[in-house]
């Protein structure tokens, strides 16, 4: 079983209000492995991501817009995942968070407790997790720059 979280920029006035638009969003894609190279893709350490993010300092933007924040839909037959959608606002104070924030500050903050888990050393689970905050930056970096909203989904 896979899981992962892909993200796609998208002009703000188009941003989908619900679920439906959401998959309509993706409907080029087939799965994790199907998608634009533009998108944000984090297979399995999404969520280890977003830890990361927390270690920031309360009060210094939120730290949870670039993983999970933003407007929940949920699926009405129940069967996939809550998809989310973020505001243009959302994406430029993403943006400012992540440009804010540098990885080393975050790493120390979190005192490699993100990766304690992993079983592996130390550096190369810190390459794993700078390799993300790149992606997400970069990601985030680009859509705020373009005025464009986020919409984001999650594959179980």
């Amino acid at each position: 079983m896979s899981f992962s979280m892909q993200a796609r920029a998208v002009p703000a006035a188009g941003l989908p209000q619900d679920f439906a638009g959401v998959t309509a969003v993706f409907a080029d894609t087939d799965d994790e492995l199907d998608f634009l190279e533009t998108d944000l893709c984090i297979s399995k350490d999404f969520s280890a991501v977003h830890e990361l993010f927390l270690t920031a300092p309360p009060g210094q933007g939120s730290c949870e817009l670039p993983v999970f924040g933003g407007t929940v839909h949920e699926d009405p037959a129940g069967i996939e995942a809550p998809s989310v959608t973020l505001e243009a606002a959302g994406v430029r104070e993403a943006a400012e968070f992540l440009r804010s924030h540098p990885f080393d500050q975050l790493w120390r903050a979190a005192a490699g407790g993100v990766g304690t888990r992993w079983g592996r050393p130390e550096l190369e689970v810190r390459d794993v997790f700078a390799h993300h905050y790149r992606q997400v930056l970069d990601f985030y970096g680009r859509a705020a720059e373009a005025g464009d909203a986020v919409v984001k989904r999650f594959l179980y």
